[in-house]
């Protein structure tokens, strides 16, 4: 990872953006009934007040800084640093110019947040994966950690990860360093115990020495504040499975190298972003485009269920090149949607069917789209598989 890079402009933040305060990750709308799932994401209110880090004007990042000795891992005596692993096949560290290119651009300006969703409460992300199983490119997703289950089983090659909620963006920078650090993700787990608490935030203060101290006082102080939640939190994504099959990045010990990998080589951007402001998804699509990643796969979380598609926010699809196997991923929060958890129905749609949707006028927002989808046949809410829905697509088999 580049430790001690710039303070990056909060952009892409919010792939998902939520405009209104959402929790893009998976939570239900304000309005929406109380039904929490068992892991419904957490607010930590007292990070409300923690100071605002203004959006930043456009930069273009430095090399790559050197990389830390790794800290010991939790389960390692103190005197034997855990070796520096490589990255996985196919996944070299970017070139200085090549990690220029992924941090160049500007972001959308975020707003402040009183509340922080550092977990999703969506649990069955599995319900995608025939979908998106090693389909690499690059990545884009709003919300925390699940989108590295996404990503994992994608073997995304490129990770822009963002969300409107500043805390969020800044978990992520947070999961970077401590992630590069645990060779496992019993390690990483442990790095969120009270007992590793101090160790941890040691950790963090040396590979955030180069930012500036307000910003690097408030990485730590995130860490410190969110660490019982995303420790418990943590704790049920280590022991998710399907069935016998491990569904998550942490349960399945594959998944955690390649996203171990992608932070080792330098091949993740996290960002602040509005899905429907005018720089973020605009960087996101150049950058890739630059770097000759298309993007394969796109996150979206709930976040739809909070605008209308405006003129922006389908020219930061058009920006997307397309494939035939790009795709977008979307989670409904409805009563008359079956859902897979106790909250969310979870769809498939090809990026290209997407565009092309939104190049018609009669699909203004996302539940005219749906409609519009079923009307014409091509919406199968028959997968076979519970709370999964397609649009424009064949059914797979699942796990």
């Amino acid at each position: 990872m580049s430790v001690a890079r710039p303070a990056l402009p909060v952009a892409l933040r919010s792939l998902g953006l939520c405009l209104s305060l959402v929790a893009c990750g998976g939570h239900p709308p304000a309005t929406a009934p109380e039904k929490q799932a068992s892991e419904a994401p957490m607010a930590t209110p007292q990070l409300a007040t923690a100071p605002v880090l203004e959006a930043s004007s456009p930069v273009l990042a430095a090399p790559a800084p050197t990389r830390p000795t790794s800290p010991t891992s939790p389960t390692s005596p103190a005197s034997e640093p855990a070796p520096e692993p490589k990255p996985a096949a196919g996944l070299t560290p970017l070139t200085a110019e090549q990690r220029a290119t992924l941090l160049n651009g500007a972001e959308d300006v975020l707003t402040v947040t009183p509340i922080h969703y550092v977990k999703s409460n969506e649990v069955r992300h599995d319900v995608w994966f025939p979908y998106i199983r090693g389909l690499g490119g690059a990545y884009l997703g709003v919300g925390s950690d699940q989108n590295y289950t996404v990503a994992a089983m994608a073997r995304s090659e490129l990770m822009f990860l963002s969300d409107i909620d500043r805390s969020v963006v800044d978990l992520h920078r947070i999961y970077e360093l401590l992630v590069e650090a645990s060779e496992t993700p019993e390690a990483l787990h442990a790095r969120f115990d009270r007992a590793q608490e101090d160790a941890s935030a040691a950790l963090l203060e040396s590979g955030f020495a180069g930012l500036p101290e307000p910003e690097r006082r408030r990485l730590v102080r995130l860490y410190r504040n969110a660490r019982e939640t995303v420790r418990v939190h943590l704790g049920h994504v280590i022991k998710r499975k399907r069935g016998e099959v491990a569904s998550t990045w942490l349960s399945d010990p594959s998944m955690y190298q390649h996203i171990r990998a992608l932070f080792l080589a330098d091949r993740v951007r996290p960002m602040g972003g509005d899905l429907t402001g005018a720089s973020s998804l605009q960087t996101a699509a150049a950058a890739a485009r630059a770097l000759g990643v298309p993007f394969r796969v796109i996150y979206l979380s709930n976040a739809e269920e909070y605008f209308d598609y405006s003129k922006q926010f389908i020219a930061n699809f058009t920006a997307f090149e397309t494939e035939d196997n790009s795709v977008v991923l979307r989670t409904i929060y409805s009563k008359d949607w079956v859902h897979a958890d106790q909250l969310w129905a979870y769809q498939v749609q090809p990026l290209a069917d997407f565009k092309r949707r939104l190049g018609e006028r009669k699909n203004r927002s996302r539940n005219p789209m749906l409609k519009y989808a079923e009307s014409d046949g091509t919406l199968r809410k028959d997968t076979g598989t519970k709370g999964l829905s397609l649009i424009s697509l064949a059914v797979v088999p699942g796990l």
